[in-house]
C-alpha cells in the first residue's frame, strides 16, 4: 500500500488494507510527501484502542508489517509524525490527522471453488496466456460501464433484491455454474496435454480463497459494492468465454451469472464521480482495489466492502451522473449543445454547469399561512446574476465605508489586475460586524497580503463586512480600478477558487398588467395559479371566498360547522380521506374523516357530496350566527373546478424573459413583493441551452 500526504499532511491511502493476520513481512508500506525542513526521523504510530501503541521506524519511505503487529483483525488509528533530534531527545515538528488502516482476518481453509477461478482454470488449459483479471478501463470508459451496471441492477432490483436469502442464492448461482466450468475444463482434458496439472493448481488457489454462503450473505447485507469493479468481474468473465470455441458457451453461461451476483450486490452504489478528474480519481482507486482483491467473489465481496469509503468520496446524485453521462453520450454522437429543463421550486436556483441562455418558460404562484395569515409568493422581478457576487463598482460610486455585507459561507479573493500597482494609503478587507473589530486586511499600501480569505475563520461573529479605509469614493475607486475582488459562495481553497469573473446582475421586471391578473401568486395545496410565459397565456387554478358570506350550519354531536359551497365551483374530492386543496389563515388543513371522526381543534376541510360543503371544527363558538360573523374576512383560497385561461400575449414583449445569457454556477431569483422577509419558494421552469462539454468535462 502507499500513503501519501500532502503540504497540509494530510493523507490519502491507495488502500485501507494494513495486512491479514499472521502475515510476516509479506506487505510492503509506502510513505510519500512526508518530508519536512529540519525532520531527521519519521514514524508511524498504530493504536489498537486496547491501550497498547506500537511506533514504528518509516523514515526511509518503506515498512514492511511484521506478525507481531498484524495481530488481530480490526480497525486500528494510525498517525505520521516528524521529529528532529534535539539534544537528548526527539521532539515533534509536523504530524497528520488521524486515519484508520484494517487489519483483516486470515482466510480459512475449507473452501468451494469459485467463478473466477474456475474461469482461469479454463484459461491454462486453454494456455493463451490471458489474465485473471482484464486491465481497467480508462477513467470515462470505467464510469460509462459502472454506470451500464448500475442501471441494470436498478432493472434487476425487483426480481433479484439484496436480501441476505437472494445472497445465498447469488452463491449457489455461482456454485453451479463453477460446476459447469470445471466440467468444460474435464472434457477439454483429454484434448490437452497437463490440463489435469493446470486444474490441480487451480483447485489448490480455490481452496485457499473461500469463505461460506453464509459469510457472502452477510457481506453482501452491509456492503454498497463498487460498480467500476462490478463491471470489471463482467469483463473478466467475459474474456475468458471467448478463450475457447469448445467451453464459450459455459462460460458465457457463467458471466452472465457472475455479472447477476453482482449486480444484486450493487443495487446501491449508484453514484460514480463529481466530474471527470473525480472520475479519474475513483479509476484509480478502483485499480488499486482490483489489485489487491482475492481471486474468488465471495471474499472479493467482503473486500469491496472495505473500500466504499474511500470510493464514496467521490461520488455523485443519480441526477448529476445520468446529467454528464448522458453529456458524454450524446457528445460522442457529434452533438455539442442541447436544452435542459429545470423544474425545481425554489426562491432561487443555481444556474447548471454548461449553460449559455435561459428561458424562463412559467412561474406559478404559491400561497403559505405564516404568523397567522396567508402570505402570498407573486413574483415582481426575476433577477439573473453571476458567479461573482461583489459589485465593487456599486461600493465604489456610493463610497461607502462597510461596502459588501457577506455570511460565513462565502469565500473573498482578491488580486492585482495585471499591469496594476497597489494605491497608496489604502486599506482594504475584512471587519466584524459586532464593535466594527478591524482584522485580516487584505489590501494594504504595499499590495496584497492574502489571496484568499474564509469568513468561516473568523468565529467572533456569526457575519462580517468588507471595507475599505479611509471610507470614501476615491479610496473605493482606487481599489475598483486597481483590483479583481471576487466572492463567492462557499469556502474555497486557493487551488480550487474558480476563475475571476466579474460582477454582473441583471433584473426583469414583471410587468405591473401580468401582476394584476386575478389571483397572481395564489396557490391552494398542490394547485396554483401561473404565467406561462412560453405560451402566452396566464392559467388560474386557484380562487378566493370571504367565509363571512357563506351561510353555516352547526353539528353539535361533532362540534363543527358547515357550508353549501356549490356557489363557488371548487373541485373537491368525493374521498373523505383525501386532504383538499384549499388555504385558509388560522385553521390547519385535513381530510374530512378527521373533522367528524377526531377532537383536534382549529381544523378546516372541504368535500363533495350531494353538494359541495367547507366544514371547519372551532370549538370556541357554538351558534352559527356568531361563528359567521366571526369567519367576516376571513379568506379561503381553493381550486378551481375549471381553470380560466386569459391570453397575455398583449401584455408582454415576444422576447420577454427569453434568451437571456447565463454564467455557470450563477444564480436565478424570483423574487416577490414580500421582500426579503419571505424568501418563499415558487414553482417555476427554465430552459438552459448547455453545452455539453462542459456538462461532460471533456473541457
Amino acid at each position: 500500500m502507499t500513503i501519501t500526504l500532502n503540504a497540509d499532511y494530510d493523507v490519502t491511502l491507495n488502500t485501507a488494507l494494513l495486512g491479514y493476520v499472521g502475515e510476516n513481512n509479506a506487505r510492503h508500506v509506502s510513505v510519500e510527501g512526508m518530508e519536512v525542513d529540519g525532520a531527521d526521523r519519521y514514524v508511524l504510530t498504530i493504536d489498537y484502542g486496547d491501550g497498547v501503541q506500537y511506533e514504528v521506524d518509516i523514515t526511509g519511505g518503506q515498512w514492511t508489517p511484521t506478525a507481531d503487529i498484524l495481530r488481530s483483525a480490526q480497525t486500528v488509528s494510525c498517525q505520521i509524525c516528524a521529529k528532529k533530534l534535539s539534544g537528548q531527545e526527539y521532539i515533534l515538528l509536523k504530524k497528520s490527522r488521524i486515519f484508520r488502516l484494517r487489519i483483516g482476518a486470515a482466510i480459512g481453509n475449507n473452501a468451494v471453488p469459485s467463478p473466477d477461478v474456475a474461469m482461469d482454470a479454463l484459461d491454462r488449459i486453454d494456455a493463451i496466456g490471458r489474465q485473471a483479471h482484464a486491465d481497467m478501463q480508462t477513467a470515462v470508459t470505467a464510469a460509462e460501464t459502472a454506470t451500464t451496471a448500475a442501471e441494470n441492477a436498478e432493472k434487476s432490483a425487483t426480481t433479484a433484491g439484496v436480501s441476505a436469502d437472494k445472497a445465498e442464492q447469488a452463491a449457489n448461482r455461482a456454485e453451479t455454474a463453477k460446476a459447469a466450468a470445471e466440467t468444460s475444463a474435464t472434457q477439454a482434458d483429454t484434448a490437452r496435454q497437463g490440463a489435469e496439472t493446470a486444474r490441480a493448481e487451480a483447485v489448490t488457489s480455490q481452496n485457499s480463497a473461500k469463505v461460506s454462503a453464509a459469510q457472502a450473505s452477510v457481506s453482501a447485507q452491509q456492503t454498497t459494492a463498487d460498480k467500476t469493479i462490478t463491471a470489471g468481474y463482467a469483463k473478466t468473465a467475459k474474456t475468458c468465454a471467448d478463450s475457447t470455441t469448445a467451453d464459450k458457451q459455459a462460460v458465457q453461461t457463467l458471466a452472465e451469472q457472475v455479472t447477476a451476483d453482482k449486480a444484486n450486490v450493487a443495487e446501491n452504489a449508484t453514484k460514480v464521480a463529481e466530474d471527470r478528474a473525480a472520475a479519474e480519481t475513483a479509476a484509480q482507486t478502483a485499480q488499486a482495489v482490483a489489485d489487491s482483491l482475492p481471486d474468488d467473489y465471495v471474499t472479493a465481496v467482503a473486500k469491496i466492502a472495505e473500500n466504499t469509503a474511500e470510493i464514496s468520496a467521490v461520488k455523485l446524485s443519480d441526477k448529476e451522473l445520468k446529467r454528464r453521462v448522458d453529456a458524454l453520450y450524446d457528445i460522442g454522437q457529434g452533438v455539442t449543445h442541447r436544452f435542459e429543463t429545470d423544474s425545481e421550486t425554489a426562491y432561487q436556483k443555481t444556474v447548471p454547469t454548461g449553460a449559455k441562455l435561459m428561458s424562463v418558460k412559467s412561474i406559478g404562484g404559491h400561497s403559505e399561512v405564516i404568523d397567522g395569515e396567508i402570505v402570498s409568493a407573486g413574483v415582481t422581478e426575476v433577477v439573473e446574476q453571476g458567479r461573482n457576487l461583489f459589485d465593487v463598482e456599486k461600493c465604489a460610486a456610493l463610497g461607502l465605508y462597510y461596502g459588501f455585507e457577506i455570511d460565513t459561507n462565502k469565500t473573498l479573493q482578491i488580486a492585482l489586475k495585471d499591469g496594476k500597482t497597489c494605491p497608496t494609503n489604502v486599506s482594504f478587507g475584512i471587519v466584524y460586524v459586532h464593535g466594527n473589530t478591524m482584522a485580516n486586511w487584505l489590501i494594504t499600501s504595499n499590495g496584497v497580503r492574502e489571496t484568499i480569505t474564509n469568513s468561516r475563520d473568523m468565529t467572533d461573529s456569526t457575519q462580517i463586512m468588507v471595507a475599505c479605509y479611509p471610507g470614501n469614493k476615491e479610496t473605493m475607486q482606487s481599489i475598483a480600478d486597481a483590483f479583481d475582488i471576487m466572492l463567492v459562495d462557499g469556502i474555497y481553497k486557493p487551488d480550487t477558487m474558480p476563475a475571476y469573473a466579474p460582477f454582473h446582475r441583471n433584473e426583469y421586471p414583471i410587468p405591473e398588467a401580468i401582476r394584476a391578473l386575478p389571483g397572481y401568486g395564489w396557490s391552494a395545496g398542490t394547485a396554483r395559479n401561473y404565467v406561462d410565459y412560453e405560451n402566452k397565456r396566464y392559467v388560474q387554478c386557484v380562487n378566493s371566498v370571504d367565509l363571512g358570506t357563506l351561510e353555516w350550519l352547526y353539528r353539535p354531536e361533532q362540534q363543527r360547522f358547515y357550508a353549501i359551497a356549490d356557489s363557488i365551483t371548487g373541485k373537491f374530492s368525493e374521498s373523505f380521506g383525501i386532504v383538499p386543496n384549499i388555504v385558509v389563515a388560522k385553521y390547519d388543513i385535513v381530510c374530512f374523516n378527521d373533522i367528524t371522526t377526531k377532537t383536534d381543534n382549529m381544523k378546516a376541510s372541504a368535500v363533495k357530496t350531494a353538494n359541495d360543503y367547507i366544514t371547519i371544527r372551532n370549538t370556541a363558538y357554538t351558534d352559527a350566527t356568531a361563528f359567521k360573523q366571526a369567519m367576516q374576512g376571513v379568506i379561503l383560497y381553493y381550486e378551481l373546478a375549471t381553470p380560466i385561461v386569459t391570453d397575455i400575449s398583449s401584455l408582454i414583449p415576444d422576447d420577454f424573459l427569453r434568451n437571456i445569457e447565463v454564467e455557470a454556477k450563477g444564480s436565478v431569483t424570483f423574487k416577490n413583493s414580500n421582500g426579503d422577509d419571505y424568501r418563499i419558494p415558487v414553482p417555476s421552469e427554465e430552459e438552459y441551452i448547455v453545452k455539453l462539454s462542459e456538462v461532460g468535462g471533456t473541457t
